[in-house]
């Protein structure tokens, strides 16, 4: 009697996924018995009984020594305060669009600059930048943009590890706001 391949294939995969299939064993919790944890054996300290002097042996076979890492990361950058970020529009599609640009201090909601102007196709210039605001150390700022009846944002900070905010009109002609960060 041959057994047909498509009988084989599943019967193959049962056995294969049977250690993955998780669920209560036929009997029932019933005739569960607790699985004790595993333990540890204590690790023994080896030591090199043959060095008599107590300069230090060197690394050992398979350790791998390097110099000091001069690499200082972005980690503090985020509290470093840094207002010199510009704010960008760039008109990517084939037609003039106006667009309205309002940059706005988040801890007061006080609108810092609201200007409405035509970008040409290929336009690319910086419209404000947040060091005008004289933000107090590091602050954060929504820049809202408005455009064919569409109304988009982001909120970008004065700290070294955020870049500029740009508002991008695709080449699509959607409205695009973005910011750059480390």
């Amino acid at each position: 009697m041959t057994v047909p391949k498509r009988v084989t294939i599943v019967l193959s995969l049962l056995l294969l996924t049977a250690g993955c299939l998780g669920g209560v064993p036929a009997d029932g919790p019933e005739s569960e018995t607790p699985t004790p944890p595993p333990t540890a054996e204590p690790r023994t300290v080896i030591t090199d009984s043959s060095a008599t002097d107590r300069s230090s042996p060197g690394p050992t076979p398979g350790e791998q020594t390097r110099p000091p890492s001069t690499f200082e990361g972005t980690a503090g950058w985020s509290e470093e305060p840094d207002p010199d970020k510009a704010v960008y529009v760039e008109n990517r599609w084939n037609q003039s669009v106006e667009i309205r640009i309002q940059v706005v201090r988040e801890a007061t909601n006080e609108t810092v600059y609201d200007e409405t102007s035509t970008f040409e196709p290929g336009a690319d210039r910086e419209v404000y930048n947040l060091a005008d605001a004289n933000p107090d150390g590091v602050e954060s700022f929504r820049v809202i943009a408005t455009a064919m009846n569409t109304t988009e944002s982001v909120t970008t900070e004065t700290n070294k590890c955020y870049g500029s905010a740009h508002v991008e009109i695709t080449e699509n002609g959607e409205l695009y706001p973005y910011y750059a960060i480390c």
